[in-house]
């Protein structure tokens, strides 16, 4: 295990750990969103874990590929999903061309880039590997996410055959959250995250040559409130003028589906 490895030790209960987790709204929304374009899902999923939505994506019949800085998440992401390209890539320096026509990049990764310097450098990245009228499907979490979920409480849990202790605490003035977790009577990993305000995260997708199509509560896709935990946000490189029309449509049909 690689010390830069975050999830070196978790990677191979990230599955049962995160088994509360909704991938099917991911799904059901990327598929959607691929009834916009005009050619068949070249598909990164950015920051992909152990490969559980590009895999889903993959069985749906899309050109899906997998890039995780974790070399231990690739490797899981491989042994679940064989013939799944899965590389080893850090969301700053994505290792392919303007290959693809839609990437995800999802479960709060990008809020795991604490200086906004290294949040610019990855979505210079993402705009970097789409092609022309390519999309970006990616989420944030929010402050009322981390405040009402996870700042100040300890629990623990009993998994798929091992039992796992969190703890969480929040810094508001830098807006940094901070879990610690242990399997068993493993080593303790921690996990940072960021939190960005929305006006600064539009603005660097702007300054990264992208144009913001949507931005939506997560949960019922209809605008951000001050309740939202998790922010969805569709951008695009260089969308031809019906593009944001089309997502109207496509918005409303997830919308009827929450």
């Amino acid at each position: 295990m690689s010390p830069a490895d975050a999830f070196g030790d978790l990677a191979r209960y990230y599955d049962p750990l995160m088994s509360h987790v909704n991938y099917d709204r991911w799904f059901t929304t990327a598929l959607a969103l691929a009834d916009m374009l005009d050619e068949e899902p070249r598909h990164l999923d950015a920051a992909c874990g152990t490969g559980v939505l590009a895999g889903m994506l993959r069985a749906a019949g899309w050109e899906s590929l997998g890039a995780d800085l974790s070399p231990a998440m690739a490797r899981e992401a491989r042994r679940k999903h064989p013939g799944m390209p899965v590389a080893v890539a850090d969301l700053r320096a994505l290792p392919f061309g303007p290959r693809f026509n839609i990437v995800t990049c999802l479960f709060d990764s990008l809020n795991f880039l604490l200086d906004e310097a290294d949040l610019a450098q990855a979505l210079r990245a993402l705009h970097a590997v789409l092609e022309d009228g390519g999309l970006l499907y990616a989420d944030f979490i929010t402050e009322r996410m981390v405040v009402d979920h996870f700042e100040g409480r300890d629990w623990v849990e009993s998994n798929d055959g091992f039992q796992s202790r969190w703890a969480s605490t929040y810094n508001k003035q830098q807006r940094l959250a901070e879990s610690r977790v242990q399997v068993n009577t493993g080593r303790i990993t921690t996990i940072r995250e960021r939190i960005y305000e929305l006006p600064r995260i539009e603005t660097l997708l702007a300054e990264a040559g992208f144009t913001i199509l949507g931005i939506f509560d997560a949960d019922h896709w209809k605008a951000p409130r001050r309740k939202t935990t998790r922010i969805d946000i569709i951008a695009a490189r260089n969308p031809a003028p019906t593009t944001r029309r089309r997502l109207q449509k496509t918005a409303k049909a997830i919308r009827q589906r929450t």
